[in-house]
């Protein structure tokens, strides 16, 4: 029947639709997450520079101040590092839910006689 045909295609390029939409979003997920994560690392050398000049300074110059901002700059580093952990950590989350949304996605399109194509 012509109806049924004209109704599976249209599934079929619904289904690829759904999948190109879904590629684009985790695109842009992954771009803002590697943009987040360069800010971070350029962070981390500002600091990691900073601690460099406070360090330069004659342990016998440095007054209580000096300890005080550095032990500050140093615990920002390690916040830093926590961070960038975390969306390394987030990222690699994301990308197991993700394939596991696709295979479902792709059992329900299975299930409805229709194929994928892998992109």
């Amino acid at each position: 029947d012509s109806g049924t045909q004209d109704e599976a295609q249209l599934l079929q390029e619904w289904f690829k639709l759904v999948q190109e939409k879904n590629k684009l979003m985790r695109y842009e997920s992954e771009l803002l997450i590697m943009a987040q994560e360069l800010e971070l690392e350029d962070h981390q050398r500002r600091l990691e520079q900073k601690l460099r000049q406070k360090m330069l300074k004659d342990e016998g110059q440095k007054d209580e101040n000096d300890q005080k901002e550095e032990q500050e700059i140093f615990k920002q580093m390690i916040q830093v590092i926590e961070q960038r952990n975390k969306l390394v950590d987030s990222l690699e989350e994301q990308r197991v839910k993700e394939r596991t949304q696709d295979q479902h996605f792709e059992n329900f399109v299975l299930s409805r006689g229709c194929q994928l194509s892998r992109t």
